[in-house]
């Protein structure tokens, strides 16, 4: 039975993250992590393929992010004045 909790450097890794839906690429996320914490405790390091998968779906959470924190700031931007007085 194989440890689907864990990303194994040899599994198929997305080429593109950008088509992955925010579900799959939280998952992804975690499976990485939780690889990269058992080849540390086992091995002492991490292996190559894994850490660049982590570096790769860090830029990808961070690019998210940075759409998510851009588009709030252009919403609080274009409220109208007053706006939350008559919400609350």
């Amino acid at each position: 039975m194989s440890d689907t909790s864990r990303l194994d450097p040899g599994e198929d890794f997305p080429e593109d993250l950008t088509m992955i839906d925010r579900d799959d690429l939280d998952i992804l996320n975690s499976r990485n992590h939780r690889s990269r914490d058992s080849q540390y405790i086992a091995d002492g390091e991490t292996d190559p393929e894994t850490e660049g998968q982590h570096h790769d779906l860090r830029e990808e959470l961070d690019r998210r992010q940075a759409l998510r924190d851009t588009a709030a700031t252009d919403d609080a931007t274009n409220a109208e004045p007053g706006s939350e007085a008559r919400e609350g």
